[in-house]
């Protein structure tokens, strides 16, 4: 469009300068040019020559030049609206083309980081699961470890209370056959009798302790009531002066007389004798035998406690202790025949493990000392014990108080109402 704008523009040029010329060579026409040049231009009239065909020519040729130049500059223009509507198009589809392909590669992009983060991602999981695995690993190890720590830790400590166990259960047996032969000692000393049903109280100073034992029938046997209705006995009732440093008082049933029932055992702390310089408070042992179960307790008492139930146990009945002692001869009657045959023999598969249960430990059977009363003849096998008098500060000697009688040390015998008072508070 340019070019042939161009081209028009030389045309019509060459087409103004023809004219001009022409004029200017025609021999019959004398112009003078500087009279018809005035300031308006040659469209202006002057007084001069006539010039109207000449002018009514060029006007005619200047408007079909301003008709033409109109045309091409509307062509032009044309032209131009096109040639702009066509770049806005082809701006347009560039454009478009750009966001298409921004978008594209803005699509392509977020692929692409989306699957470098996958990837990221999938390896920080297989790393995580790595360091899981492997921290998992080193946490089953060390849990092994630290249960076989442990397994080696409880074996050494079932080792030791295995051997703790034994060393106990053997220091028991000594202390109970200590304790039992401190009691036969201290029986056979004062002629005491034995049962399938006897309770014995032990101590280790000069105080004086009271035992009361409540029968199944509701009657206390003490010292101030020492024979009941049903067979017992308190044979010994010792210290009423301090007459030993190694006291026992022992209540007994005939075998086989003594009732099935509950039996409840009191100590009462009666006296604290200071001739002898005895310290409080006074340990003591119970010794049961509830016909044929031996049990033993212990405890510790002061003057003016109140009296204190140290236990209560259950006998059978006569008929059925009979029965038991009977069942048992006739099985050690049946154990020695066999022995004596050689037809008894026990498998080591059936041997039964021997239950050894661990016997209370009378807790001042050391503490017996030796002074000048007469013993039986195994006192020397019984355990010495710490002087007394050396752990006792020193006090003055209180001159002899006679034995009192039954009534100046219980006081007369207690009515029926007071009785029953009495049992009702014990």
């Amino acid at each position: 469009m340019a070019v042939l704008g161009m081209a028009l523009s030389g045309v019509l040029g060459g087409a103004f300068a023809f004219g001009v010329l022409r004029l200017m060579l025609r021999r019959d026409s004398r112009i003078d040019l500087r009279q018809g040049l005035v300031a308006d231009g040659l469209g202006a009239r002057s007084a001069g020559a006539d010039f109207s065909t000449p002018r009514a020519e060029f006007d005619r040729q200047l408007a079909i030049i301003q008709g033409q130049r109109r045309r091409v500059e509307a062509d032009q223009l044309r032209d131009r609206a096109r040639h702009a509507d066509l770049l806005r198009r082809e701006e347009e589809a560039r454009r478009k083309e750009d966001e298409a392909r921004r978008r594209m590669e803005e699509a392509e992009a977020r692929r692409a980081e989306e699957e470098r983060l996958r990837r990221e991602a999938d390896e920080e999981a297989a790393r995580i699961a790595a360091r899981e695995a492997e921290e998992a690993r080193l946490a089953e190890e060390r849990e092994a470890a630290r249960q076989a720590e442990l397994l080696a830790i409880e074996e050494q400590r079932q080792a030791e209370v295995e051997a703790a166990r034994e060393q106990a259960e053997m220091e028991a047996r000594a202390a109970a056959e200590r304790s039992a032969a401190e009691l036969r000692a201290r029986l056979d000393r004062e002629g005491a009798s034995s049962s399938d049903v006897q309770i014995s109280l032990m101590w280790n100073n000069f105080n004086d302790l009271d035992l009361h034992v409540v029968c199944p029938s509701g009657e206390r046997i003490h010292g101030g009531n020492k024979e009941s209705a049903c067979g017992g006995v308190l044979d010994v009732d010792a210290n009423v002066k301090p007459d030993s440093r190694r006291p026992v008082e022992n209540c007994v049933w005939p075998d086989g007389v003594a009732p099935g029932g509950v039996y409840q055992v009191y100590v009462h702390h009666y006296k604290k004798h200071a001739k002898r310089r005895s310290k409080d408070p006074t340990k003591f042992s119970i010794i049961v035998n509830a016909g044929g179960d031996p049990r033993e307790y212990s405890g510790e008492l002061s003057a003016g406690d109140p009296i204190l139930k140290v236990c209560e146990f259950s006998v059978d009945p006569p008929e059925v202790r009979a029965a038991k002692r009977a069942e048992l001869e006739a099985q050690l009657a049946a154990t020695t025949e066999a022995l004596a045959t050689g037809d008894f023999h026990l498998d080591e598969e059936e041997a039964p493990e021997e239950d050894v249960e661990e016997e209370p430990v009378l807790e001042e059977a050391a503490d017996v000392v030796n002074d000048d009363e007469p013993m039986a003849e195994d006192v020397d096998e019984l355990p010495a014990a710490p002087d007394l008098d050396e752990l006792t500060a020193s006090e003055p000697e209180a001159a002899p108080t006679p034995r009192r009688s039954m009534a100046d040390r219980y006081g007369p015998e207690p009515t029926e109402d007071e009785a029953s008072q009495m049992d009702r508070k014990f």
